[in-house]
């Protein structure tokens, strides 16, 4: 049985994120927990216990039979989430595209919530409609994107859409040698991307040889390659290293500049359990060392 953990209070947002488990939902057996997280000082419980009756009365009447559970929980949004999603295996949370500094107000919850959890965190902008589009995948340089990869493989083929990877690249500057430019071979560069782009449709040919596979190499930062299709996918996955939205901010992370431009659902797949993300195997070396 799969668990969602659905974040809930009664926005145009959560709305549609509520629309979007539904729809997942009706895959298979599922459960849904219906999270609203509010602050200890609110002393009227009323509407909070409210809105989770309407998102209950929302689901079963889609889906008769659904098993349910309603949580009122005080405190802060992104661990109370976190921690009621602990075993999960998704976690589902409305967005407001084209507000980060309302998302800043807030303390960049959908953010936190992508680098605190151990589930996939899906993030549905108000207004979303249903279609039949790809789910597309941004494939990274590194084994970040791989559990991403797997889960739009799953996607993919829950849906019956085809699997669109997206890799993307930009000609790295000269280095300087004691005062020499040392250039880099464009064609070798472009090979290399290129390869790396394959390997990743090799990996989807050898799991999931029916699922239809389109690629695209782009000349462009990851975040701009990733947009150029967030109007034409169903789902847009990106992998993470999980280094927290301080540690991106200064870094530079693509979930941050994509979400509050895409059009579509924004997946954060986190490395799968068990296996080490790359930021965790660098802490590990330097211990060591």
């Amino acid at each position: 049985m799969e668990r969602i953990v659905l974040g809930y209070d009664g926005s145009p947002a959560a709305v549609s994120a509520l629309s979007w488990t539904a729809a997942r939902a009706a895959r298979g057996t599922t459960r849904v927990d219906v999270v609203l997280v509010a602050s200890p000082f609110t002393r009227d419980r009323a509407p909070g216990l409210e809105r989770l009756g309407e998102a209950e009365a929302f689901l079963r009447d889609r889906l008769p039979g659904l098993e349910v559970e309603l949580h009122r929980l005080d405190g802060s949004v992104t661990e109370s989430i976190a921690e009621a999603a602990e075993d999960a295996d998704m976690v589902v949370i409305g967005i407001h595209p084209g507000h980060p500094i309302r998302a800043a107000a807030a303390g960049w919850t959908p953010l936190r919530l992508s680098t605190r959890a151990n589930a996939p965190v899906c993030m549905v902008p108000a207004g979303w409609t249903e279609g039949g589009d790809p789910v597309t995948v941004g494939v990274a340089d590194d084994s970040s994107s791989n559990s991403a990869i797997d889960f739009g493989v799953a996607e993919a083929t829950a849906t019956g859409v085809s699997l669109r990877l997206v890799h993307s690249w930009l000609m790295p500057s000269p280095t300087f040698d004691y005062g020499t430019a040392i250039t880099v071979d464009p064609a070798a560069v472009i090979e290399d991307h290129r390869r790396t782009l394959s390997a990743a449709v090799e990996r989807v040919l050898r799991d999931a040889p029916s699922v239809p596979v389109e690629s695209e190499l782009i000349r462009d930062s990851r975040s701009a390659a990733l947009l150029r299709f967030a109007s034409r996918s169903s789902l847009l996955l990106i992998g993470t290293h999980r280094r927290g939205v301080l540690a991106g901010t200064l870094l530079g992370s693509v979930a941050q500049e994509v979400l509050w431009r895409a059009d579509c659902p924004v997946c954060v797949v986190p490395p799968q359990r068990g296996e080490k993300s790359v930021s965790e195997l660098t802490n590990a070396a330097e211990e060591l060392a």
